[in-house]
């Protein structure tokens, strides 16, 4: 039998078309998060929001991001994760639709949070279905591609946010979010369930037969540790065992660290910041939020290329101390700036050291290391969790940012969130595993061995 990390030394077609689904999910995901920030103006325009509207307008993909997340584990233990993908596919669509058909408020609400049902699915399960089909040795660059995926979406939803802000056509932003959702549900049509899931659902010879389309050719994986965790099938209060609780602190503390380092509120509100700290006119700020998401998908591709190559623990390190140092000297840097031209090219550079930072490390690893560190077992369950706290997360973010603004200013803000980062970097070294080119089973077994968390990804 082949070793961990010679196994899986091709991607066969199968393999490949799985990952672009998926990835279609995180373009759907990045897209319908980000949209807010260029058609939030035009919507309080529109309908004439209040301050507190717009919080709720904003939330309500991310609550139901927080719900949808909790929901995907089991829904996928249950019908596996290609149905569950379709399904939100669906959701997406009629979410997207319906938000840009929104006749009141209460309507576009309910509308965003079907979306954030989807949203929420989809961020725990694509990396799921990825993880659980793609060959070892390219494991951690396709499940990486779903985080590419989500930061194009970003970035698109910022180019439609300055094509329409001429024409103050908020529909269409929001419309168009749902376009891609009816390829993926087109192509997941085509494609084949989980192996590992069929295989553990007691369909062996549908399992054998998937694995074979998919691996091309590679043996079946070894079932050492199918059981290490000795995790009744789809108990949630597994998780929370003592020998997994570890596992899942080390999936739900990344997911917790990515979204508390400030990217949120980089994403959702850079217009904002960019207009605080000088940017000025109507397409200034969209302008220089655009040049940002840009800076988000060339780090993220880099990130794809590095991430089987360095390795998981050593490129977060190497996102997270420019993260860090970047956050801390833009913090310095608008307390001692004056206004003007100085003051706004400080900030474009450290917020795009940061943002490039963050997309080789705590932007794609938390999706990687959560599809690889789960048991079969319980592995849907825990991956819902962690992307619950994500969303978790996400949500206080987001809510914090704006009264953080008004009461502390822009840069002690950021001084909070570059402590958060610098707390991230002895969080990493303390608990996170080196799982490059080793097989789900292989870390599995290491977990029923009792090895600790940092070292799952030992031979």
């Amino acid at each position: 039998m082949r070793s961990d990390a010679a196994s899986g030394g091709r991607i066969s077609a199968t393999a490949a078309a799985i990952a672009a689904m998926a990835a279609l999910a995180g373009l759907l995901i990045g897209y319908n998060t980000a949209v807010i920030a260029p058609a939030l103006p035009f919507l309080s325009r529109h309908f004439q929001l209040s301050p507190s509207q717009e919080g709720v307008v904003v939330a309500a993909i991310l609550v139901g991001g927080f719900a949808g997340s909790l929901l995907a584990g089991g829904a996928s233990r249950r019908w596996g994760g290609r149905r569950v993908l379709m399904g939100c596919a669906v959701l997406f669509g009629l979410g997207a639709g319906g938000a840009a058909l929104a006749g009141s408020v209460p309507v576009l609400t309910v509308w965003r949070l079907v979306l954030g049902l989807a949203v929420g699915a989809a961020s725990a399960i694509a990396p799921l279905y990825v993880g659980e089909t793609a060959p070892s040795r390219w494991r951690g660059a396709l499940v990486s591609a779903i985080q590419l995926a989500i930061t194009v979406g970003i970035l698109l939803a910022y180019l439609a946010g300055t094509a329409l802000t001429r024409s103050a056509n908020w529909p269409a932003m929001l419309a168009v979010g749902g376009v891609p959702a009816i390829l993926m549900l087109a192509g997941l049509a085509l494609l084949p369930e989980s192996p590992r899931w069929l295989f553990h659902a007691g369909r062996r010879e549908a399992a054998l037969h998937a694995w074979q389309r998919i691996g091309a050719g590679d043996p079946w994986p070894p079932r050492a540790g199918e059981d290490a965790a000795a995790a009744p099938a789809g108990d949630w209060r597994a998780l929370f065992t003592p020998r997994l609780r570890p596992v899942l602190l080390l999936a739900t503390g990344l997911f917790a660290f990515a979204n508390l380092s400030g990217i949120d509120a980089v994403l959702y509100y850079a217009p904002t910041i960019f207009a605080a700290v000088g940017f000025t006119g109507a397409l200034g700020p969209i302008l220089a939020t655009s040049g940002t998401g840009a800076i988000n998908v060339l780090a993220t591709l880099v990130a794809m290329a590095l991430i089987d190559r360095l390795g998981r623990r050593r490129l977060l390190l190497l996102g997270l101390v420019p993260m860090t140092a970047s956050l801390l000297a833009l913090a310095l840097a608008l307390g001692l700036a004056g206004e003007g031209t100085a003051r706004a090219a400080i900030a474009l550079l450290c917020l795009g050291i940061f943002v490039t930072g963050f997309a080789i490390s705590l932007g794609p690893l938390p999706y990687v290391l959560m599809a690889e560190v789960f048991p079969q077992s319980v592995r849907g369950q825990g991956m819902g969790l962690a992307a619950a706290a994500a969303w978790g997360a996400n949500i206080a973010v987001s809510a914090s940012f704006p009264p953080l603004l008004v009461h502390l200013g822009v840069g002690w803000t950021f001084a909070l969130y570059g402590l958060v980062s610098a707390a991230a970097i002895l969080f990493v070294l303390a608990m996170v595993p080196e799982t490059r080119g080793r097989s789900l089973e292989r870390i599995e077994a290491n977990l029923a061995r009792g090895c600790r968390v940092r070292d799952l990804g030992a031979m």
